[in-house]
């Protein structure tokens, strides 16, 4: 009976032992979550406008190192080698292993290697591919 006892005591013991997620990098740390967007800016008669997602939205996630992943928690294609939020800049180095998106062999990358993010409590507006400015709005999930 003592055996079984410090069998299940043990068991209990391992499996309430479970990895933390490791904290995010300090300049990310406000970004460090998921996000779904809910607009993009298009130009209409020479203005700026923010056209809200129709059908399906797209999930991004902020990985504590820094790692772009995409809804189904695999990382983007063509990811940044940087970003700045909020003015500060941040050099993605994956300090965990990264998976493979296989989807990611058939797409050809160009340009995008620095992002810019502005982020102020819920919202973010990242923009991406200067100097064409692309930008595209999120909130926190």
């Amino acid at each position: 009976m003592k055996k079984l006892f410090f069998a299940l005591m043990i068991s209990l013991t391992l499996v309430a032992c479970k990895e933390d997620d490791p904290e995010p990098q300090p300049e990310i740390a406000t970004i460090a979550d998921t996000w779904k967007q809910t607009a993009y800016e298009k130009t209409v008669d020479e203005k700026k406008v923010w056209i809200p997602v129709d059908g399906e939205p797209t999930y991004i996630s902020f990985r504590f190192d820094g790692v772009v992943l995409d809804g189904k928690g695999l990382p983007i294609c063509c990811p940044p080698d940087a970003y700045y939020v909020n003015g500060v800049l941040f050099e993605v180095k994956p300090k965990a292993e990264v998976p493979v998106n296989n989807v990611c062999m058939t797409v050809d990358c160009i340009g995008c290697a620095t992002w810019d993010i502005e982020q102020t409590g819920d919202e973010m507006i990242l923009t991406y591919c200067k100097p064409v400015n692309m930008k595209l709005k999120f909130i926190r999930q």
